[in-house]
């Protein structure tokens, strides 16, 4: 036993599933094109693994050991070899309230988890989400929990650029609406991190009025935000700020080593600037430039080995920004090379999790031996 990828290109799904089946599955984790949706994948999958916790979310493209997928399904499966316990809770709401789904997907694993006490190096969590509600809501109700020790990693579902309807799924369930966690008790190490590719600029200014419930930021150094962006970035104008020259130029929170990137989306009422994560009033961010997305996920690897020498698989939640960068670089076939010595599955998303609510990162669980 051990862990099985698989991807199809067509709904393809006997096939599909046929790659992943095993002894004894105690998860299977699945990223799919939204328009298969018709086909409802969760039902499906679902009925091939009764006895296992089963998850997935929409995309916008995938990856997998065997290729990259620009539409179409990639899944994982793990067996009772890797995994001793699964637990899994679906909450909707999360467009209204993300806080308050948070709060009850949180209950509803304690309750199903008996309350025990539980350790961040035995207990795993992958959380899924509606990628057009504010997820960073989600992650902070988690992170603040008390007695709910646990490293919790994902991404934000995505539906092909389109921002109409993102979907998760928990075993026979599917949601447009909802937050999906599963936890897992590891039987094998494990080892999560993020990883960012854009490189902080010497430059630096406060953000200095911003709406966090709307990720809107108005004034940079009291100055109109679009306007006092556009000068820093080397444009003549607000109206020549477009959605590319935004994911060129992202900002980013800069903590040491670490960076934790919030990338402009639009600009508002010729003033504002919305971005795809919260920035704070008060908040000092750095002007980033685009680094080697390559070099960077090489990195990621190595970086991985030196806490699990064998690692035997990963699960990868890559940004759509990223994405379309490697697009325009012809780069989607040698990123996903990099990992296709381990059995690895991974998609796209509208934002990536690990601690907080990131974008244009890389966020990743590996698995040892």
């Amino acid at each position: 036993m051990s862990i099985k990828v698989a991807a199809r290109l067509s709904w393809d799904i006997n096939g599909l599933i046929k790659e992943i089946d095993q002894p004894n599955v105690k998860a299977v984790i699945y990223f799919f094109s939204v328009e298969f949706e018709r086909f409802e994948p969760h039902r499906v999958i679902k009925q091939a693994f009764p006895h296992a916790t089963c998850i997935g979310s929409s995309m916008v493209g995938g990856w997998c050991t065997s290729g990259a997928v620009k539409k179409g399904i990639v899944a994982m499966s793990l067996s009772s070899d890797e995994v001793a316990e699964t637990f899994v809770a679906l909450q909707e709401g999360v467009k209204r309230d993300p806080a308050l789904a948070a709060q009850k997907t949180i209950e509803e694993l304690r309750r199903k988890m008996g309350y025990r006490n539980i350790h961040p190096n035995s207990y795993l969590g992958i959380v899924l989400f509606d990628g057009l509600c504010r997820g960073e809501e989600i992650i902070k109700r988690f992170t603040y929990e008390k007695g709910f020790n646990l490293n919790l990693v994902g991404g934000a579902a995505a539906d092909e650029f389109q921002f109409i309807k993102t979907l998760v799924s928990a075993d026979e369930k599917c949601s447009s609406d909802g937050v999906v966690v599963m936890v897992m008790k590891m039987k094998i190490p494990f080892y999560c991190n993020h990883y960012v590719h854009c490189i902080p600029t010497k430059t630096s200014f406060v953000i200095t009025k911003a709406e966090p419930l709307k990720r809107t930021v108005w004034e940079i150094e009291g100055q109109n935000a679009a306007e006092y962006y556009a000068r820093a970035t080397g444009v003549s104008g607000v109206d020549k700020l477009t959605t590319a020259h935004f994911s060129q130029n992202p900002l980013g929170i800069v903590m040491g080593d670490t960076v934790y990137v919030r990338s402009p989306g639009r600009v508002i009422d010729g003033q504002g600037l919305t971005f795809y994560c919260t920035l704070d009033e008060s908040t000092r961010v750095h002007l980033l430039r685009r680094g080697d997305i390559i070099a960077n996920a090489r990195k990621s690897l190595e970086d991985a080995r030196l806490y699990l020498p064998n690692i035997q698989g990963a699960i990868l939640f890559n940004c759509a920004f990223r994405y379309v960068e490697m697009q325009e670089l012809g780069k989607i076939d040698e990123f996903n090379r990099v990992f296709e010595s381990i059995s690895f599955a991974g998609f796209n998303t509208c934002g990536e999790e690990y601690f907080t609510h990131h974008n244009q990162t890389l966020t990743a669980v590996f698995f040892g031996g």
